[in-house]
């Protein structure tokens, strides 16, 4: 069991998802079970971190504060 999803469509037909916890493969299963095919992925955010406009392969270093907002 997890906590509900939430869903919103977007604009050119794209869907945002907001979940509590993922399970393996659980978008693409709750997608499948809606009759559709998932053909890419993007995680924006994991719990206070935003990705903003870090690009696809880069990375940077956290904060202090944002360390701690995850519990390490």
């Amino acid at each position: 069991m997890t906590y509900p999803a939430r869903i919103t469509r977007l604009k050119g037909g794209d869907y945002s998802i907001t979940i509590h916890e993922g399970r393996k493969h659980q978008v693409r299963r709750m997608f499948e079970a809606m009759g559709f095919t998932v053909k890419s992925l993007k995680r924006i955010r994991m719990g206070t971190l935003q990705l903003g406009t870090l690009t696809a392969g880069k990375v940077r270093e956290l904060r202090r504060d944002e360390v701690e907002a995850l519990g390490a």
